[in-house]
């Protein structure tokens, strides 16, 4: 609005609806909390599983975690508008928490793999050393045989 006294023209800030964004920011906050926990499960049934040396569905719960971190990361951009200090403070906390799941999830993986790895090296010695004591040499086999 134009005031002639002053020759300024001053536009209306629209007022946020406190009530509304209350809402929108604690549901939007709702769902950032479920997608963590949501992850959180995965983890914890993957590293339950391989300590109990049982194999996991790997295919199961690497769809389960691709789907987690998508609707984190679209959870997190939501609340990209709504982040203050104390929300800030909530995220963080939720955050580490699942980092120290990551990080054991991650040392057991690291040893499951290393013990994969191990295995599959003890078996090609192991083929390496039939194939060497003629056992399974093609040429033996079909002496003769044209």
């Amino acid at each position: 609005m134009l005031t002639e006294e002053q020759n300024i023209i001053t536009v209306p800030v629209p007022q946020r609806n406190n009530v509304g964004d209350s809402f929108s920011r604690n549901l939007i906050m709702q769902k950032f909390i479920a997608a963590v926990k949501a992850l959180e499960d995965v983890i914890d049934h993957e590293t339950g599983l391989l300590e109990q040396h049982v194999n996991p569905d790997f295919v199961d719960i690497n769809s389960r975690k691709t789907r987690g971190i998508r609707i984190l990361n679209q959870t997190m951009a939501e609340l990209s508008k709504y982040l203050d200090e104390d929300l800030n403070l909530e995220i963080e906390n939720l955050l580490k928490i699942l980092k120290i799941k990551l990080e054991r999830n991650s040392r057991v993986l690291k040893i499951h793999f290393e013990a994969v790895d191990e295995l599959v090296n003890m078996l090609r010695s192991a083929f390496e050393a039939q194939e060497t004591d003629g056992t399974y040499n093609p040429f033996s086999l079909n002496v003769g045989r044209f």
